[in-house]
């Protein structure tokens, strides 16, 4: 296998690759093909054939699998010897990794082990127009900004956010090969023990906003908690899902597991309705994929206007209650 590679580290959920993952894995084979690079997955794990095999049908042009008992369960420090070693054995040029909790600790723990730079929590990964940097992009200020980040060191490590990127399509088709390493793990390695695993309730309402082909948001143009009920209405009307600002959350107006943006959840709907929101960049990062966007808002220079591909200039207490109705009795 050549150096210099792009990787992504598998993760899992509920015995299939994560949603996040597959997610890394559209971006890592668009870099891989814009830089003539093969695409390799990073397996670890235990008793976990299915999911090499399946790392493939999601663009992986090899699959470097850990088949280890000690690994069964996520750990900081064995995964962390174990990636470490693979690392120094074939010499990745980009390691990309799921910016979740396990994520995030294990990326950070091997970056200051091996004093790789690392960037956290990337919306965007963009290539430089020469194609000899990339432009590895984070939010800052909770959401307020965003930084161009650039990773000075040989290998390049980065977690990725969820909802950055479009999954990337299964073909079963696809044959991919698999590269079992052994690992060199004792039990005294892991220096920590599994007792269990409590499955945590999603909020229904997240559930649903995550999973919905309609979504319906407000903001502060909605003008108070009052006047919420207007939001919920049209998302019902429509069969959809309710999302809101992280400004309405922050006033206590709503759920605060609804919020859509960056620092909130990142939907890509086929139906985005925007209700009195003006438009800041926190927000449109967490839904301008949306296929769909309708935005309804009084001030014309709103800048939620500039992605919306249908826009409402007009107080929505005018259009939102006559437009709820009408959904209603055509039903």
């Amino acid at each position: 296998m050549k150096k210099g590679n792009i990787w992504v580290v598998n993760e899992t959920s509920e015995g299939s690759l994560s949603l996040i993952t597959k997610e890394t894995m559209s971006k890592a084979r668009e870099l891989s093909v814009d830089l003539n690079k093969e695409l390799i997955a990073v397996e670890i794990g235990f008793n976990n054939d299915d999911i090499a095999r399946e790392s493939g049908y999601y663009g992986a042009d090899k699959v470097i699998q850990v088949n280890d008992e000690l690994l069964q369960n996520y750990n900081t420090l064995g995964y962390a010897k174990v990636l470490e070693a693979l690392m120094d054995k074939y010499d990745p040029a980009i390691v990309m990794l799921p910016a979740s909790h396990n994520g995030r600790d294990l990326a950070g723990r091997v970056s200051a082990n091996k004093g790789v730079g690392l960037v956290a929590d990337c919306s965007s990964v963009e290539l430089t127009e020469d194609k000899k940097d990339i432009k590895w992009i984070r939010p800052s200020f909770d959401g307020k900004l965003f930084c161009d980040v650039r990773i000075l060191s040989e290998v390049m490590m980065a977690t990725i956010g969820r909802g950055a990127f479009v999954e990337a399509t299964r073909d079963e088709s696809k044959n991919v090969e698999i590269i079992k390493e052994e690992t060199k793990l004792k039990a005294e390695d892991i220096a920590t023990k599994f007792i269990g695993f409590e499955k945590s309730d999603i909020n229904p309402l997240l559930d649903k906003l995550m999973n919905s082909k309609i979504v319906v948001s407000g903001g502060l143009g909605l003008g108070g908690p009052e006047n919420w009920h207007l939001v919920e209405e049209l998302a019902d009307a429509l069969g959809g899902a309710v999302g809101a600002t992280k400004a309405a959350t922050d006033l206590g107006w709503c759920d605060k597991d609804i919020q859509v943006g960056v620092t909130g959840v990142q939907v890509k709907p086929d139906l985005y309705i925007a209700l009195g929101i003006s438009g800041a960049i926190q927000h449109t990062k967490g839904m301008e994929n949306s296929a769909t966007i309708i935005a309804i808002n009084k001030d014309p220079d709103a800048a939620i206007f500039n992605i919306a591909s249908y826009g409402i200039v007009d107080d929505l207490f005018n259009i939102v209650p006559d437009l709820i109705k009408e959904i209603k009795n055509r039903k």
